[in-house]
Order: structure tokens, then sequence, then C-alpha cells
């Protein structure tokens, strides 16, 4: 194929990121057999009434349907970091990032919300468009984030952003498949909550969304939303949509770097990089390419395969400062 919609695009990411979060399964409970560590997700329909149905899903292997307390009990054989989904009928309602043996022993909560139905004059763009992801939008979110701040669990950050500044970057799967992203952080509140602009964009489709973050990044608290030319609205947030990637220790990052001062070229242009090289599963490296001179700290990232094969990769097209609020949500 030549193009993908921004939909279709993003989807191939979704299925390639749980592919590869599934081989967390070659170490743990499908190997070894013998359970160590549990943790339980408890989801929420709405006026808080157990969400009957909810699925559970974990990189592990594990599916595990709730009961009718709403509660459903995951476990794990091996340390490690795991990707678990919370799908109802199709929808995602949550996902997190958990790491054994830190976040044994927890009750994490998802709350879903149904997605409203579209009028008859909405209808779907000819590139695939996005009033349908507006449509769509809840569903995917929990994923969304994900690609904007993580990888494969952990944080792609290796240095904080100031207020104003931005980076855009290219994402494609497998060298092709590509669509732009880009994150701003715009302002940290007296409470330390702090306001994020997130922008996916593709050849026909574009949404942006303001997002305020609990402190420290934790949780999203309110999010407001525009798609293709729509006006801005309200987004419906509720516990559960984000789990906060895993920060590596400064001792992980300098033991990761493999090479030094080498120089890389990306569409933002050509930068000296210390590259680091992480094993985050059996068969997959995570490889992250540091720059100092840039808001966040990376120029390029990657997964990849122990063949050589890129899964999925980013590149940074630009960055600057003077970024502000478009959606007014402050």
């Amino acid at each position: 194929m030549k193009h993908f919609s921004y939909l279709k695009a993003f989807a191939v990411l979704v299925l390639l990121s749980m592919t590869a979060a599934g081989c967390g399964g070659c170490f743990g409970i499908n190997s070894l057999g013998i359970n160590i560590f549990s943790l339980k997700i408890q989801v929420f329909g709405q006026s808080n009434v157990p969400l009957i149905g909810a699925v559970v899903s974990s990189s592990n292997g594990e599916n595990v349907t709730v009961d009718s307390t709403g509660i459903a009990t995951l476990h794990f054989s091996d340390v490690g970091p795991y990707y678990i989904t919370v799908r109802y009928q199709n929808n995602i309602v949550a996902s997190y990032n958990v790491s054994m043996p830190a976040d044994g022993g927890k009750t994490l909560t998802a709350n879903y919300v149904a997605t409203t139905a579209p009028s008859g004059n909405e209808g779907i763009s000819t590139g695939g468009g996005s009033n349908y992801f507006a449509m769509m939008g809840t569903r995917f979110y929990p994923i969304l984030f994900q690609y904007v701040f993580n990888a494969y669990g952990y944080s792609i950050d290796l240095s904080k952003y100031e207020p104003g500044q931005y980076t855009n970057w290219e994402i494609s799967s497998n060298g092709e498949d590509r669509f732009s992203t880009k994150k701003a952080y715009l302002k940290q509140l007296d409470n330390g909550q702090e306001w994020w602009q997130v922008n996916f964009q593709a050849k026909d489709d574009a949404m942006l969304m303001e997002v305020l973050f609990s402190e420290k990044m934790q949780s999203i608290r309110r999010m407001r939303a525009k798609f293709g030319n729509d006006a801005p609205k309200e987004v419906p947030v509720t516990e559960g949509w984000y789990n906060s990637p895993m920060q590596l220790t400064p001792e992980s990052i300098d033991g990761s770097v493999v090479k030094k001062g080498i120089s890389v070229t990306v569409p933002a242009g050509t930068f000296t990089c210390d590259q680091l090289e992480f094993g985050v599963a059996q068969g997959l490296t995570l490889r992250l390419w540091r720059s100092t001179t840039v808001p966040g700290g990376v120029v390029k990232y990657e997964m990849a395969s122990d063949n050589g094969k890129s899964i999925y990769a980013a590149e940074l097209k630009s960055f600057g400062a003077g970024a502000t609020s478009e959606l007014g949500s402050f």
C-alpha cells in the first residue's frame, strides 16, 4: 500500500506494540508456570457499577474476564515490565504499564464511558476521516498517549521540557507507513499539574488534544480535543485512562550507552548523539539516540528485532519554543 489513512497507520502501530509486548510471555507465565506476583484490575461502568463482561489482557498471555464485582486478577511469574489492556465490547477502556515486583499486590481501577453515537449529519470524511476518529476517539486515547510518552512502557524523554517547548516527530512502522505527532509542554499550574498539547497528523486526518496531567504526570485529569475542522470540545475523563511510563534510573541510562559522540541525521538536522540500547524482551531491543540540545533529550528512537528489522521508529522533525494553547484550555 502506498498510503495508509491516519487511523489505519495508527492501528498498525497498535498491533505491533501489542505483538512486541506479547514477547513478555517468553519469560513469563507460559514458560515457567509459577506465579509469584499478582495484581487486580477493577472495572466500573456508569454510576460506579461493576462492568460485567470486561476483559483484561496482559502481555504475559493472560486474558481474564472480570467477576461479579468487576475485578480481574492477573498473575505473573517473572520480574520486569508488562503491558495491560482493559476492553469492553471491542472498546479499549484503559491501558497500563506495570512492573513486577513494584506493582505486585496493587488494585488498579478503570472506568468505562460509552461512546456517543454520531448524529446523522456527521458522516465519515473521504480521507479515512477525522470525523470517524472523533467518533471512535475515546477507544484509542489510552494507546495514543502510550506512543507519545513512552516506548515499551519506558519513558522516552531523557531530559525535561521547559514550558513552551515542543517536539515534532515522524513515526513509521516497518520503515513505511508514516504519520506525524507533536507534543508540547504548555504550562505548569501552582498545584504542580501540567498542561500538554498532543497533535496527530496524517495525509488527510488531524487531531489536536490539550491534556491536563496530575503532578508528575501520573494521571490525566482533564482534556479538550479538536478533530479536523470541528470546534474544540471537552472530552469526558475517567480514572484509569493513562498509566505513566516507568522512569529509568540515571545508572541504567549511563549503563546502556553503546556509542558516544556519533553523528545522527534526522529531518530536524544533524546532531552529535550517544546511542543507548536496552534489551526490553527476548528478541527485542529499544534504541535511543540522545542529544542534550533538544527538548526531551532524544532525536530518534526505535524498537528493533534481533535480526536488525525495525518494528517501529520515530525521528525528530522539528523542535522549538513558544507553544501556547490553541483550544482555550486555560
